[in-house]
């Protein structure tokens, strides 16, 4: 394994479950204006590039400044508005009857807050492994030291989906990954020790390296003794911090790791059971078939056939 690699699990995770940034509105609301958002298998992030806001989410209500960021990484229903109790115009309406410019215009007359609203897809939503590492919702002050790391990319953003110039949707896709990784480093940075799983284990080098042995090799039967020889730490030690940090003890994590891989290739390709089996790191299809239904629910043959319908 190239070591180096380990440190950027999380880019290589992203790429393997082709990441896809899209932004679909840059807005100018004036009060008084609402919008309601879908439950989606897609993940929804906010910026308020001025002014303000509210979102409610249930009976949750937040209020959004200059500069908040909020990630909703499982897509759940949500409204933006000037204020809690004006009434919601519903999101499909809403882009039915915007124009085709490159900012839209929402609501009355009244004081006026801009924002940009994106989502992002993946293979499968609901089981990625990044954003089931996060809560409901991820919110981040537009005071803090991590989203003013982030105005560079945010003023790119909205250059290029104003100037819309020739190959925009790549570059606006490319720039939404990069903020979302920005947001993802910003949040795990922010969690108590434990807190963000294996995604905060990345900044410990000594674990980062045992998940980049890991990740290099699944199908090896790597055992404590050997991941800790060569991340340079006693199997004691691995084998507590992993556990703080990652949630898991380190065979576990390595079964869940499989049990991804293996419901990647089921997803993406033909090959027979036996050869995912064997890749996996499975001596039998049995087996394979054994653990992948524990852990997904479904044995693979009928996940292959649900995916692809």
């Amino acid at each position: 394994m190239d070591v180096s690699r380990a440190s950027d699990l999380l880019g290589q995770i992203l790429e393997r479950t082709r990441l896809r940034g899209q932004l679909y509105c840059r807005t100018v609301a004036r009060a008084p204006w609402g919008l309601r958002f879908p439950t989606t298998s897609v993940a929804t992030m906010h910026l308020v590039t001025s002014g303000t806001g509210y979102l409610v989410q249930g009976r949750e209500v937040i209020a959004l400044g200059t500069g908040d960021v909020v990630l909703l990484p499982r897509g759940e229903g949500h409204s933006v508005a000037d204020s809690p109790r004006t009434p919601k115009v519903s999101l499909e309406q809403w882009l039915a009857e915007r124009g085709d410019g490159p900012v839209h215009v929402l609501g009355g007359s009244g004081a006026e807050s801009r924002f940009l609203c994106g989502h992002f897809a993946f293979d499968e939503p609901g089981a990625h492994p990044v954003m089931r590492l996060l809560p409901e919702r991820v919110h981040l002050r537009g005071d803090s030291e991590a989203v003013r790391a982030m105005l560079p990319t945010v003023a790119l953003l909205e250059q290029e989906y104003e100037r819309s110039e020739r190959g925009v949707s790549v570059v606006v896709s490319r720039l939404l990954d990069v903020l979302l990784v920005q947001v993802l480093r910003a949040w795990a940075d922010e969690q108590p020790q434990g807190g963000a799983g294996w995604l905060g284990a990345l900044g410990d080098r000594t674990l980062a390296s045992a998940l980049g042995w890991m990740h290099s090799e699944p199908a090896r039967d790597w055992s404590v003794d050997e991941l800790a020889r060569r991340s340079g730490t006693s199997r004691a030690t691995l084998s507590r911090r992993f556990a703080a940090e990652v949630g898991m003890a380190p065979h576990a994590y390595l079964t869940r790791l499989r049990m991804q891989e293996a419901a990647a290739q089921l997803r993406q390709g033909d090959e027979g059971l036996a050869a995912i089996a064997a890749r996996v790191g499975y001596d039998s299809e049995f087996a394979f078939n054994r653990a992948f239904r524990r852990y997904m629910g479904v044995p693979p043959g009928l996940y292959r056939r649900q995916a692809r319908s």
